[in-house]
């Protein structure tokens, strides 16, 4: 039955494993979790990520109003700076003039940055699945299974950006997008709360079980444990992100 599973695999196609990265996530991946290792489940998807938000970049910065909103942060920020003595006032108008959103190093650094993510993104939320898998629930996938996991994943990632960015776009704001944010009327990307709201989001849920279904068939658990191990990391990385201290 394995070899039957294995073979099915092989002969799956591009726009198949696409397709049932959507319509049918736990078929996907129970035979991944069976088969022989398959680069293009993670190097396509990265590719396409990449690309998709190399796209973002140039579209979303290149609106006047998102421009001016950006600035906007970028002067808070420098003011609060040069308040705590951190740069001079010098300083901070020659960071403005090399940080404009929308000139072409601003562009070229904010792509540079996308590729450099998307690739941190892969390998180290791989490597922290398998941490839990291994520690959490004893299990002996590979490193590269769970790669291909979190990269077929990303297949998610993809249409999540480009709902985004039709949303930033249609509504003029930078943060935009199907979570709590939107119930917040002048949105302060220093203030904690405001960031913690903005995090919960229905397209990183989305996002989130698919790849918990993924890791429920490498850890060999039911897909409610793979939802708490996946979910209980999302916690954590939000934490950090939203640098929250839970009183600490």
């Amino acid at each position: 039955m394995e070899n039957q599973v294995s073979v099915e695999t092989a002969a799956m196609s591009l726009s198949d494993k696409v397709m049932n990265v959507f319509a049918s996530p736990s078929e996907l991946f129970d035979s991944v979790a069976k088969s022989e290792k398959q680069a293009s489940n993670y190097v396509i998807p990265l590719l396409l990520s990449i690309i998709v938000g190399v796209v973002f970049t140039f579209v979303v910065f290149s609106q006047p109003a998102i421009q001016n909103q950006m600035q906007e942060q970028q002067m808070k920020g420098f003011k609060k700076q040069i308040t705590e003595r951190k740069i001079t006032q010098e300083q901070m108008e020659k960071a403005m003039e090399y940080s404009k959103p929308g000139s072409p190093i601003f562009l070229i650094f904010g792509a540079g940055g996308v590729i450099v993510v998307n690739i941190l993104m892969l390998y180290l939320f791989a490597l922290g699945f398998l941490l839990i898998g291994k520690f959490g629930f004893k299990s002996t996938a590979s490193y590269g299974k769970h790669v291909e996991v979190v990269g077929l994943g990303m297949y998610v990632m993809v249409v999540s950006s480009l709902i985004t960015m039709a949303m930033v776009v249609a509504m003029g704001s930078l943060h935009a997008s199907p979570s709590l944010a939107l119930f917040v009327s002048n949105f302060d990307p220093m203030n904690t709360m405001h960031k913690v709201l903005g995090a919960v989001n229905i397209l990183t849920f989305w996002y989130l079980a698919v790849v918990a279904i993924g890791m429920s068939k490498l850890w060999n658990v039911s897909t409610a444990k793979a939802i708490a191990g996946v979910g209980g990391a999302w916690v954590v990385w939000t934490a950090i992100t939203t640098q929250l201290s839970f009183g600490m």
